[in-house]
């Protein structure tokens, strides 16, 4: 055997590709953990079509949901009367920003979007303390072995 046939076992393309899929990975299984997690919020359902279309490589933001997209109309009605122009655009542009955090938010109106979103962090809270706790036992195992 010659040198050119010996490849290293960990090169610095190999470990960063390794580490992107790991990565990627662990952020589905997270996903599909969260969708899990909440099946009957609007969130859960855009999340789990979002995975499905992934794993099927088409990928789309639509849930298959009754849209309550948000207009301009409504943020001004939410304002109550005498809010300034200025203050209405602040909010409708802060609420759009809640929209694209949220799983299928594009496709609700405010109340509900508020609603999915409180349920929504919730379930991220959750999450963190579950992913914190398997990284303390692995942690644990990890000195035991030395």
């Amino acid at each position: 055997m010659d040198n050119q046939d010996v490849r290293p076992l960990f090169s610095p393309e190999s470990d960063h590709a390794s580490l992107v899929e790991r990565s990627r990975g662990i952020k589905m299984a997270a996903e599909v953990g969260l969708a899990r997690s909440s099946r009957d919020r609007h969130w859960s359902r855009a999340l789990r079509r979002r995975l499905l279309l992934l794993r099927r490589g088409t990928a789309s933001d639509d849930c298959g949901c009754q849209n309550e997209a948000l207009t301009s109309s409504k943020v001004g009605g939410d304002m109550g009367v005498g809010a300034n122009e200025e203050e209405a655009v602040e909010v409708e542009a802060r609420v759009r920003a809640l929209q694209r955090l949220v799983p299928g938010g594009e496709e609700l109106g405010t109340e509900r979007l508020f609603e999915e979103t409180a349920d929504y962090i919730e379930a991220l809270r959750v999450q963190v303390s579950a992913m914190r706790a398997l990284a303390c036992l692995l942690d644990e195992l990890r000195e035991r072995r030395g």
